[in-house]
């Protein structure tokens, strides 16, 4: 509770204007339908939110919870549930006051960003540049801060961009006791363009795989790795409707759809890719959900049509994938090996250059904008699967949860889009590693089909139990530590003490994230650990 000793220090703190409890502000901040599966869409409640605007009123706020014992929940761009608190008795710092550009170092080939700069403000200012940032398949509204620091997070330029846990250099970190940290050169009082050193690297602790979601602190400052962008540095000029949109997409540039006959060889087409080393865009693409994304009234009609949903399944394993070489010899290389692995894969491609939207999805895909389309048939959806793990592994994933959620469109959980949402590429060229999420879309305002939800992804955990499917986005529900912990070497045994050596007072919210270790042990202690194969209903954020 925010008594009026508390809220008077963090109003001389900050000033006045940047703290507030009033209802109109913090419902504002409750309101987070996106990857919140209940009903009627709204998070906990925070007790007051703040606004700072810089490192040093960020560790006023922290050592003002730290004096008067209050959970603390930090926001950047806030996309989705889990940048809300996870229950009561939070305050919820917004970081939105915290929004410069500081740096763009070309010859290093990073940028400093706050919490606050999204994606589409980093890479406008790189392309200019010669440069290109990663924006994940949530889009370029996203914060960069967040996604490198605090989330998973793969883009359709992953092939070449990496994805978000490679991603952050220097990092400027705000301790759960009020401490900052500067981690990587940064902290040596060098340039900020490594996470690593000089020193022991600490990014293993700060994020991991998935990131703590603000379980470990607040992010005030982060460099993020850019990489060549072999483009025009000149804004794109686009005009026209999305079917007929006009643009001038460079002579090096193109973007193509690949069909491959089955998931083996659509497996195949992927390593020979990556083993290449060609491309700057690889990613699945779910014909069956295009429906939905592009036409969502006519989807229905259209998918119980037994003529069209048997043309549409033939090209059901498709693979998104684009060239962008800076040289035009760079791109008659690629091209030509990239038809020299289609004939070996048995697959076939479809070049949008010829199409009349191709200036509109070379653009979106560059731009990363068309994932966020997945909410246009019902306004939600959900996600699940997705472990990091070699390439097979994924296609495996896609292959079994399309059983799965076959289940539930037939139940009406979901909306018929063939099974064939699965979305993912692989990562950094040659690893051939990366991930294949399953999506599903549906309307919120059905009652009947928020219990089904929360069934679906039960059996996904299940199925990825079940099958040995590695650890995914279904995995990183409330208090499934407990579920996944004990199958996975035990390591929320070391994660619980991480978080307790960093935030002794347990004060920086870890909803999404893991207790501290004493509370680990009391748990295991009270028997609520002891049945490993039940699995607990996943509730909403």
């Amino acid at each position: 509770m925010v008594t009026n000793d508390v809220y008077r220090a963090l109003e001389d703190a900050l000033g006045p204007e940047n703290v507030s409890q009033e209802l109109g502000v913090i419902d504002g901040y409750s309101w987070q339908p996106a990857l919140n599966l209940g009903y009627d869409a709204w998070c906990p409640r925070p007790e007051a939110v703040v606004m700072p605007q810089t490192p040093e009123e960020v560790q006023a706020i922290v050592k003002i919870c730290n004096r008067f014992g209050l959970k603390f929940k930090a926001f950047s761009t806030g996309w989705a549930s889990w940048g809300s608190p996870g229950g009561p008795g939070v305050i919820q710092v917004d970081l939105r006051r915290m929004n410069r550009i500081i740096e763009i170092d070309e010859k290093n080939m990073y940028a400093v960003v706050e919490p606050y700069v999204c994606g589409s403000q980093v890479q406008a200012e790189a392309m200019k540049r010669g440069l290109n940032t990663h924006l994940i398949g949530a889009g370029p509204n996203c914060s960069q801060l967040a996604n490198a620091t605090s989330g998973w997070g793969y883009g359709w330029t992953g092939l070449y961009t990496g994805f978000s846990g490679r991603n952050p250099m220097g990092v400027e970190w705000v301790l759960p006791d009020g401490e900052i940290l500067k981690i990587g050169t940064p902290g040596s009082n060098a340039q900020w363009y490594s996470g690593d050193g000089p020193g022991p690297s600490l990014r293993g602790i700060m994020r991991g795989w998935g990131g703590a979601q603000g379980g470990l602190g607040i992010f005030t400052k982060c460099a993020i790795k850019l990489y060549s962008w072999p483009g025009d540095t000149r804004e794109p000029r686009l005009k026209g409707t999305l079917t007929d949109i006009k643009g001038e997409v460079p002579a090096t540039h193109k973007v193509y759809f690949l069909f491959s006959p089955s998931y083996e060889r659509f497996a195949d087409l992927a390593y020979a890719i990556g083993n290449a080393e060609i491309g700057y865009i690889h990613c699945k693409g779910a014909v069956g959900a295009m429906f939905g994304l592009l036409a969502p009234r006519a989807m229905k009609k259209l998918l119980a049509n037994p003529v069209v949903r048997s043309i549409t399944k033939a090209f059901q394993h498709m693979t998104l994938f684009a060239l962008a070489c800076h040289t035009p010899r760079e791109f008659a290389y690629q091209e030509k090996v990239l038809r020299r692995i289609l004939d070996q894969t048995e697959s076939v491609m479809i070049d949008s250059s010829v199409l009349p939207f191709h200036a509109a999805f070379w653009w979106g895909t560059h731009r990363s904008i068309f994932p966020a389309m997945a909410f246009r048939p019902g306004g939600d959806f959900l996600t699940s699967m997705g472990s990091n793990e070699a390439y097979d592994c994924s296609v495996k994933n896609a292959i079994e949860s399309e059983k799965l959620k076959r289940e539930y469109i037939d139940k009406g959980v979901f909306f018929e889009d063939m099974a064939d949402c699965t979305w993912g590429g692989i990562y950094e060229g040659t690893s051939n590693w990366g991930h294949l999420e399953q999506i599903g879309m549906f309307d919120r305002r059905g009652k009947q089909s928020q219990q089904g939800r929360f069934n679906y992804l039960d059996d996904t955990m299940k199925l990825t139990i079940d099958k040995s499917l590695a650890f995914g986005l279904s995995c990183l529900g409330f208090d499934l530590w407990k579920v996944f912990g004990p199958r996975m070497f035990n390591y929320h045994v070391w994660q619980s003490k991480i978080k307790q050596a960093f935030d002794p007072n347990n004060l920086a919210d870890a909803s999404f994230y893991i207790p501290p270790y004493d509370q680990v042990c009391a748990d295991a202690e009270d028997g609520s650990d002891n049945d490993k194969d039940a699995l607990p209903a996943s509730p909403a954020p």
